[in-house]
């Protein structure tokens, strides 16, 4: 390393330590180290991507530094005497990658750039690719784990070949017109050839026009080893990767579609071979392709194709839909026909049961009457006859009474209808005069004058004294301005309504305060009964009379609350703890009056 160099970098900024001591190392060490050492770029590479400025300042040390140029000799060399092998190869290829795809130089630097180490990066990873396929190649089938090994590095160097053009891709046309990939591709192993062929499909995808500027002879050399590998090979995947590749190259070129007729005879019958192999779409488009002679023609008949499989495919489904329909609905009218069926079958039970039932109450009735007939005989027959008289019109009466009974109850239940409607207004009559009456208590209250047991109590003469001492001192230490009478009496009168403003806001407060004490009052009383109260053993008919009501509604009520609070009693303890206290609300208090009003009415 040259001191012009190291001088460039002597800024804090400028250069990178690990690198410097990196090239320090590259310089003193031996060539077969030297790969090894170059490693150590991966994690500051993987530390500062490309689209950062650290990643691009170290990137541009690198190239300053000749490290790239380094890397490129040694992907030529043989890595099977090198620490890693095949695998440290591959490594590296992946980091000159990465390398070249961030790197930001001037002009100059990328002119030289574009036309001496990018050509040399692709003929480099080219032959280390055509390295380890010659080793794949060579190796016996009993050393798997070697070729699965060396498998991956081939593609992981693809990789970094594609990761590479995608940030150039004016290498495209160099990587495929390279001497380096048609040996690989007429590779006798299956791997090498998909690798090889499906890197050749990403490239195409990459740019699609990256046919039209190589030679034709070199464009027909790949073609050629792909017909080659779709008619003579027999591995399915390599066939099935050629196919791909094929239909891409189609897509590509024009003039590959038009020459594939003249210059391929007898293609599609060799095609027959792949069917049925699991890439049939692919090949029905090769097929399309030798049959119109141009990719317009192909694409507008495999649309047509298309838009006739997708009306098979709708017309399939919307037959299958009908048939779902069609089996739901048979189903739906088998099951409405096996309902109405068994209904039949059960009215037709129901009726041959109640027939017989009849049949049988009436033979029952008929055996009845027969054997009172032999009774009534028998027992005239016992009797004298002074007394048979007597017994028939006994039995005259007791038939007259359960005549009379049944009557009675037919007359009963007929006027049923004519109570429920008498029940209901009188119910209806109790609500609208309960309305009417809180009304007219409300208007009453609105009317009245305000009630003197609503004003506060009076004061006493000590307590009026000491009142007017004080309003006396407060009156000498803050006399009036007011002089006029006219004044004195707008304040007066200003106070007066203030006053009644006061009574008036204090009327619910006060009243609320009168029916705590009356609640108070009951509460001692009540309290005062329950502490007398005798135990039950101890109870007489005198303490019943006197803690119970004579008052029907309050002993419906009590009775009510009885029997509500004894089924919270046996409700589990689950139950009870969202329960809240029952309480009687008034359309339960005019039902309870209503059979009240009732019962007194005798009806």
């Amino acid at each position: 390393m040259t001191d012009s160099k190291l001088s460039t970098l002597s800024s804090p900024r400028a250069a990178d330590q690990r690198i410097i001591s990196l090239v320090k190392q590259i310089s003193e060490s031996k060539d077969r180290k030297v790969p090894s050492l170059l490693l150590a770029l991966r994690p500051i590479i993987k530390e500062y991507p490309a689209n950062t400025q650290v990643g691009i300042k170290l990137r541009q040390e690198i190239w300053q530094y000749n490290l790239l140029k380094v890397m490129i000799l040694i992907l030529k060399q043989d890595f099977a005497v090198i620490e890693g092998e095949w695998e440290t190869a591959s490594e590296l290829a992946t980091l000159l990658s990465h390398i070249i795809v961030g790197l930001v130089l001037d002009k100059n630097d990328k002119r030289q750039l574009e036309t001496d180490h990018l050509p040399k990066s692709v003929e480099s990873i080219l032959l280390l690719a055509r390295h380890i396929s010659n080793i794949l190649t060579e190796k016996s089938p009993t050393q798997r784990l070697e070729q699965s090994n060396l498998s991956v590095n081939l593609k992981q160097v693809f990789e970094a070949l594609l990761r590479l053009c995608s940030g150039h891709i004016n290498l495209i046309g160099e990587v495929l017109t390279s001497q380096w990939l048609l040996l690989l591709l007429v590779s006798d192993s299956p791997q090498v050839a998909n690798v090889t062929m499906e890197t050749m499909e990403k490239l195409l995808r990459l740019d699609p026009h990256a046919l039209h500027t190589p030679e034709e002879s070199t464009v027909f050399t790949l073609l050629d080893e792909l017909i080659y590998k779709l008619t003579v090979n027999t591995d399915k995947s390599v066939a099935q990767t050629a196919c791909r590749c094929l239909v891409k190259f189609c897509e590509s070129s024009n003039k590959i579609v038009q020459s594939l007729g003249t210059r391929y005879i007898g293609l599609r019958p060799l095609l027959r071979r792949w069917d049925a192999k699991g890439f049939d779409r692919d090949l029905r488009h090769i097929i399309l392709l030798l049959e119109s002679g141009s990719v317009v023609k192909a694409k507008n008949q495999r649309q047509q194709e298309c838009a006739k499989y997708i009306q098979a495919i709708w017309r399939g489904y919307s037959a299958r839909k009908k048939l779902r329909r069609a089996d739901h609905a048979f189903a739906k009218f088998q099951k409405s026909y096996r309902l109405k069926k068994a209904k039949e079958e059960q009215v037709k039970l129901q009726t041959q049961y109640q027939s017989e039932l009849y049949h049988q109450m009436k033979m029952r009735r008929q055996q009845l009457l027969r054997a009172l007939d032999e009774k009534r005989l028998k027992a005239l027959e016992i009797l004298p006859a002074s007394q048979v008289e007597k017994y028939l019109q006994k039995e005259k009466s007791v038939a007259a009474t359960r005549i009379q009974t049944l009557w009675r109850g037919h007359r009963e239940r007929s006027k049923l209808t004519q109570r429920q409607m008498v029940a209901r207004q009188v119910h209806a009559a109790i609500i609208i005069q309960r309305a009417y009456r809180k009304w007219l208590e409300k208007a009453s209250i609105s009317d009245q004058a305000f009630p003197t047991y609503l004003k506060p109590q009076g004061l006493t003469d000590i307590r009026r004294t000491e009142l007017t001492k004080q309003i006396n001192e407060w009156n000498e230490q803050n006399p009036t301005k007011i002089q006029t009478q006219e004044e004195l009496e707008a304040i007066h009168k200003r106070a007066q309504e203030l006053l009644v403003r006061h009574y008036q806001n204090i009327r619910p407060y006060r009243k609320l305060e009168y029916q705590c004490e009356n609640m108070m009052a009951r509460l001692d009383t009540d309290m005062e009964l329950i502490q007398l109260a005798p135990r039950l053993q101890d109870v007489t008919q005198k303490d019943i009379d006197m803690y119970s009501s004579r008052s029907l509604p309050v002993a419906t009520v009590a009775k009510q609350q009885h029997n509500e609070t004894l089924r919270r009693l046996q409700q589990p303890w689950w139950k009870v703890l969202g329960m809240e206290e029952v309480e009687v609300n008034e359309d339960e208090n005019d039902r309870i009056k209503a059979e009240i009003f009732l019962d007194n009415l005798g009806i």
